[in-house]
């Protein structure tokens, strides 16, 4: 009878012990075992980009540079942790100078937004772009989401980028003096 009991009760206090134990992995301290995200944005959320260019005079939208509407080259992109956002930011075919092609694939995760650079040395429009920002130059990159952040501030990993967080809806990614723009550039903003 004693063999019996034995594995019935260490069976017992098995199940009372897994039931009883807590998922770390899972338990945000509320109570209520949702999983805890270790960064302020959440898939899902609805992202417009636009971009502006400041050099010399008043900020305008990258399409007024071609007389056309400010929000004729906004791009829409859903959050998303495995794939990029804004793949080919800044790509327009047909405009006044011809197709233009991506600029920056634009990539955020939970906690973080890179730009890598696209255009190759001998690109035909970028490349009479590409050099080092003088003083007074901004390339700002508003992003404005379909639902609040939660982003409060960011960490750039270049000198010359920094986040401005303009609403609980809109941050500005904006790009100044002494950033050196050309093929294969890459930068990084830590979010928090």
């Amino acid at each position: 009878m004693k063999l019996v009991k034995t594995p019935v009760l260490a069976l017992f206090f098995s199940l009372a012990l897994s039931a009883c134990s807590s998922n770390d992995d899972n338990d945000n301290n509320d109570g209520n075992n949702e999983p805890t995200l270790s960064g302020p944005l959440v898939e899902g959320v609805n992202i417009t980009l636009r971009n502006t260019l400041e050099e010399g005079g008043p900020e305008a939208s990258f399409p007024s540079l071609f007389g056309l509407a400010d929000d004729t080259f906004d791009e829409f992109g859903t959050l998303s942790f495995s794939t990029s956002e804004f793949p080919t930011a800044l790509a327009q075919p047909g405009t006044p100078v011809g197709d233009i092609s991506g600029l920056y694939n634009i990539d955020f995760s939970e906690d973080s937004i890179t730009f890598d650079a696209l255009p190759a040395a001998d690109d035909p429009f970028w490349s009479g772009v590409f050099g080092v920002f003088p003083a007074g130059k901004f390339d700002r990159y508003y992003f404005t989401f379909s639902e609040p952040h939660g982003i409060s501030a960011g960490t750039s990993s270049n000198g010359s980028v920094n986040l401005r967080v303009d609403s609980d809806t809109v941050v500005v990614v904006e790009i100044s003096e002494s950033y050196d723009l050309n093929p294969n550039i890459s930068f990084s903003i830590n979010l928090e």
